[in-house]
């Protein structure tokens, strides 16, 4: 009976030691302690599926125009068409390249003649409108209406001198330009039936741009021609009014030096006009090389939560 009660506690003390050894965690130094395992369960952010733009590829400076829209406007602003090229678009390159080269040459055509024609125009007045000649006229014309203008110290300063028609730029060396200024200034208009007020302007200095301009544009500065000084100037009982109704219109050589004057002076306008296009045409190139660069890196991503899928999201970059 004994023998039975005492297995009976051995039984029932297996159990027990068991799951002292468990509570204990197996810390009597022959077992290590277990460690917790930790699953770890990151949900994937939308950046991770994002498009990454790469700006240099195989860091080839070469490929900047290609990706980068601000290169790619530079360049096409100091040669249009190259960004287009650089990225394909050889039609819209060529467009914008043949429009530099023909309006480079065309303005360049223009700008040569109308220098060529300017030279041909002033040797022209070199040959036919004096100084001294309008300056003579100016005197008769102020004595013939007994002007209190100055006019006598002008008559002193060209007594005894003739126009040299062979080459009139010697004869700036014969009439001092402040003399004919100060009578310039106080000489009135006379028309047929009516008196106006001073000149309008007064004689520019030789060599000037203004000098060549004038000389073929105002009825005041016509006396100056050869033609009006030998009809009008030198000839007898002259009135030395200014009609302008048709009846006394300049002579031949004012109107040629008119259409002359006009001519150059056109092509210089066209040259300068096609300059303006030629900077437009680089203009409009380099913001079509930036939008051309900005679409082709344009993207339309598809953001989708792998971990929720009712989560969906497009977006668009320009």
């Amino acid at each position: 009976m004994r023998n039975r009660i005492l297995f009976s506690l051995i039984v029932l003390m297996i159990p027990l030691g068991i799951k002292a050894q468990v509570a204990g965690n197996f810390s009597n130094g022959i077992f290590k302690q277990a460690e917790p395992v930790t699953e770890s369960h990151s949900t994937p952010q939308l950046s991770d599926f994002s498009y990454q733009q790469t700006y240099v590829e195989n860091g080839s400076v070469l490929r900047l125009p290609r990706t980068n829209p601000a290169v790619a406007f530079l360049s096409s602003a100091l040669i249009p068409g190259s960004g287009q090229a650089i990225n394909g678009k050889w039609a819209r390159a060529g467009i914008y390249f043949t429009a530099e080269v023909a309006g480079l040459i065309y303005h360049l055509n223009r700008e040569a003649k109308a220098r060529e024609q300017e030279k041909a125009y002033q040797a022209f007045s070199h040959k036919n409108w004096s100084v001294l000649a309008y300056a003579q006229w100016v005197v008769n014309y102020s004595q013939m209406h007994s002007l209190d203008n100055g006019w006598e110290a002008l008559e002193n300063e060209i007594a005894g001198k003739s126009p040299d028609f062979s080459n009139t730029m010697n004869d700036w060396n014969k009439v001092k330009i402040e003399v004919l200024h100060n009578v310039e200034t106080q000489t009135p208009y006379y028309f047929e039936n009516r008196v106006e007020s001073e000149f309008s302007h007064e004689l520019p200095e030789y060599g000037s741009q203004q000098y060549y301009e004038l000389i073929s544009k105002y009825y005041q500065f016509q006396a100056g021609w050869k033609d009006w000084y030998g009809a009008v100037t030198t000839a007898p009982n002259q009135t030395y009014r200014y009609l302008w109704n048709g009846q006394d219109k300049p002579n031949t050589l004012f109107y040629e030096g008119r259409d002359r004057a006009e001519e150059f002076n056109n092509n210089y306008r066209i040259s300068g006009n096609i300059l303006k296009l030629l900077v437009l045409n680089h203009l409009v190139s380099a913001f079509d090389a930036l939008f051309t660069v900005q679409l082709k890196n344009s993207r339309i991503e598809t953001n989708t939560n792998l971990l929720r899928m009712e989560q969906f999201s497009v977006s668009w970059h320009f």
